[in-house]
């Protein structure tokens, strides 16, 4: 009981950073389009075309809609089930290489490590917003889309921050000591991509397969933003018990993980 409240006195501790997090966060986004010819555009043009080219390739090249939906309604179900894969992959990916990159920070006692991936992570999200801004306008727009999808899909989108960000704690770590984590980071990611159900339903796969993707824990985000912007019905069961369950183990496990092994893994910088 005492590990468990000192673990939560610790984690609001850090709440007194958040200005500085959020300076770091504005720093690094302005950093990140330096010297391209469109700047921050890109944190709007390069989501939006990959959502677009993802789109043609399931309804022009593969020609393959689940039933009951039509064109545009294929295509919010892909935007929708793409949103939350782009999101991961972008955070998961910053979090990783955050204290890699940033090692003078970790010399810096005035500013937690902890907040390092967490920082990272927030700058991550400027073009997944950008993406999720679109498809609930898309969807809106096209018939599909309803309030639940406007007051509850934030909240999923910080609970899939929190799933992120405590899985990228662990990772960061490790990715001290050897760079082949973060080399193997994008195989996985683009693993968990393919087992993803953002452009067909379980119901169309083998039932081998089915149990393959229920084994993937991004597949439970997916259902849900799915049902939420374009099926405008609220989440099944199933999945949104799995992101209850997800969320709160990641993100205090990582939290966990991370406060007790950093002092052995800073030996390495």
């Amino acid at each position: 009981m005492n590990r468990g409240g000192s673990l939560l006195r610790e984690m609001r501790g850090l709440f007194r950073y958040w200005p500085s997090v959020l300076e770091g966060v504005s720093h690094d986004v302005r950093q990140r389009y330096v010297g391209s010819v469109f700047g921050s555009l890109w944190a709007g043009i390069f989501p939006l075309m990959q959502l677009l080219i993802y789109a043609g390739l399931y309804t022009v090249v593969f020609k393959v809609r689940p039933a009951g939906l039509s064109s545009t309604g294929y295509v919010v179900l892909i935007f929708s089930g793409l949103i939350p894969l782009m999101a991961f992959s972008e955070a998961l990916n910053a979090a990783t290489g955050a204290l890699s990159t940033n090692r003078t920070l970790l010399q810096n006692t005035l500013f937690p490590a902890e907040l390092i991936p967490v920082r990272a992570a927030l700058a991550a999200q400027i073009s997944g917003l950008v993406a999720l801004t679109a498809t609930l306008l898309a969807g809106l727009a096209l018939g599909r889309t309803g309030w639940k999808a406007f007051v509850f899909v934030p909240v999923l989108w910080v609970g899939l921050l929190m799933f992120t960000v405590g899985l990228g704690w662990v990772l960061s770590l490790f990715a001290l000591v050897a760079k082949d984590v973060q080399h193997g980071l994008g195989l996985l990611i683009m693993l968990l991509f393919v087992l993803s159900p953002y452009a067909y339903t379980p119901a169309m796969m083998p039932h081998l397969l089915r149990i393959i993707i229920y084994a993937n824990p991004l597949a439970y985000f997916v259902f849900c933003f799915q049902d939420l912007i374009c099926y405008n019905t609220w989440p099944s069961v199933p999945a949104l018990s799995g992101v209850l369950l997800l969320v709160p183990v990641c993100f205090v496990g990582g939290f966990a993980m991370f406060r007790r092994m950093k002092f052995v893994f800073f030996d390495y910088v």
